[in-house]
């Protein structure tokens, strides 16, 4: 079973902020507390609340930043 055309936005703009904010909340977890023994629970809670913001951000901003782009771009 697929999910039709019409969410196409929302299904990409889900995927991208998943895996996005995933590897950016890794290195910045590394970055900041090294590797300790609890680094995987950091980084997923680190993970959950960036992209509890990320994944509604990126439905509200994408249109405006593909205008922009459009104007940008020949």
């Amino acid at each position: 079973m697929r999910i039709p055309k019409r969410y196409y936005a929302v299904v990409f703009a889900f995927i991208l902020t998943f895996f996005m904010v995933l590897i950016i909340t890794g290195v910045s977890t590394a970055v900041t507390v090294g590797f300790p023994p609890d680094f995987v629970r950091r980084w997923m809670t680190a993970w959950m609340s960036g992209w509890v913001v990320a994944f509604p951000c990126a439905i509200v901003i994408a249109p405006w930043a593909r205008r922009i782009a459009d104007r940008l771009t020949a």
